[in-house]
């Protein structure tokens, strides 16, 4: 068990780097929105976007040191922080008071959380499984692995098993189905899959990223759940991957991107003058006093719009707004939170709200962080040293 747990603490520590390195073509998302934005030069932060600026990173700092802890927590919290923080999550081993160790090593690791755990196999396959404290949409580990740009090679234990990810993406291969949910499984494979390769089902069905992608443009999706801001994301995904790649976007993908630019539209024009969107999401406009449900609905769709809009249009005054709102209502409630005591929907809508945060971050801030000197000497206040 102490060499389980020393793995464990350390994996927040070394390796992610070189295995990102090592896996260039597979940037996370995130990082890959950044990387495209170029690096002309910039110019020189306002007043009042130094000042969103420094809210938004205490916000993030602030939730992070409030760590959620595998005695008290389920599996489905500490996927809600993971997507959050990436590889960085770190949760509290055996009560709030105890060891941090890494938020991604406990799920792939299967370590019980609140008395539940993630993963079980099928037949030699690792599956995660879906339900109370485990996951609440199909394929969100996968999802937020991919997000997090966790390699394909990071190992996977349950019980005495020992694979890796790449097992846990060929199991969610082999149960594509049409019409199924597949808006997290379509995060993971543009992720995961290299571009192009193509794979069997159980019914032995060829499928692909873009059928993938075709079968969500399909989907019929209800305007007012979280359901419908889910699909906007794996959509989103696919096409910054391709565009990434450089690869032309045609036949699907073309029909994605118009798509995407037309939801954006729709959805920024529900919002309230507040920066705001309905706890119903996109099927009702207005201000709502269920606070709860505002703070979920603007976490989940400011996120998604954060990761899809172009560059230029994230310092326009209504995400501005929307922004300003998550790291208002978010700092102004962290004396009163308590990871402990939160609801799954609670915790999974500050998870949401605190990505979005992270991703307009380093999307419109962290460009301007790195001083030519450090530049120079092959350093970023991100990455540290540069790897030899």
């Amino acid at each position: 068990m102490r060499c389980w747990m020393m793995a464990v603490l350390v994996v927040s520590a070394i390796g992610w780097r070189e295995a990102r390195a090592a896996e260039a073509p597979h940037q996370k998302p995130e990082s890959a929105a950044k990387a495209a934005d170029g690096p002309a030069a910039q110019q020189a932060l306002s007043k009042e976007a130094v000042a969103l600026r420094d809210r938004i990173r205490r916000t993030l700092a602030l939730y992070f040191h409030q760590p959620v802890n595998t005695a008290d927590n389920t599996p489905a919290d500490i996927l809600a922080f993971c997507l959050a923080y990436g590889c960085d999550t770190e949760v509290r081993y055996g009560s709030s008071a105890g060891q941090a160790a890494s938020g991604l090593g406990c799920l792939c690791w299967n370590y019980p959380c609140a008395g539940y755990q993630l993963l079980t196999l099928e037949g030699q396959r690792p599956v995660a499984r879906m339900g109370y404290g485990l996951q609440a949409y199909p394929s969100q580990l996968l999802g937020v692995l991919a997000a997090s740009a966790v390699p394909a090679k990071y190992q996977v234990r349950i019980g005495t098993f020992q694979g890796t990810v790449a097992d846990l993406v060929a199991a969610e291969q082999l149960d594509c189905r049409s019409g199924s949910d597949l808006s997290h499984k379509l995060i993971g494979m543009a992720f995961y899959v290299p571009e192009d390769q193509t794979w069997k089902n159980r019914l032995g069905e060829t499928w692909s990223v873009e059928r993938l992608l075709k079968e969500e443009l399909a989907r019929p999706f209800d305007l007012q759940r979280a359901d419908a801001v889910n699909r906007l994301m794996g959509i989103s995904y696919a096409v910054e991957r391709r565009r990434r790649l450089g690869k032309p976007l045609g036949g699907e993908f073309a029909r994605a991107e118009e798509y995407l630019a037309q939801f954006q539209e729709y959805a920024l024009g529900l919002q309230t003058p507040e920066g705001t969107w309905h706890p119903l999401f996109f099927a009702a406009r207005g201000a709502s006093n269920d606070a709860w449900g505002t703070l979920r609905s603007t976490g989940f769709i400011g996120e998604w719009l954060a990761l899809s809009l172009p560059k230029e249009r994230l310092a326009e005054p209504r995400m501005v707004k929307t922004v300003g709102w998550l790291a208002n209502w978010l700092e102004t409630g962290a004396s009163r939170w308590n990871a402990t005591a939160a609801t799954p929907r609670e915790i999974e809508s500050i998870g949401h709200a605190l990505h979005a945060l992270r991703i307009y971050d380093e999307r419109v801030f962290k460009p301007h962080d790195a001083a030519p000197a450090d530049a120079a000497a092959g350093r970023s206040p991100e990455n540290g040293p540069a790897e030899k």
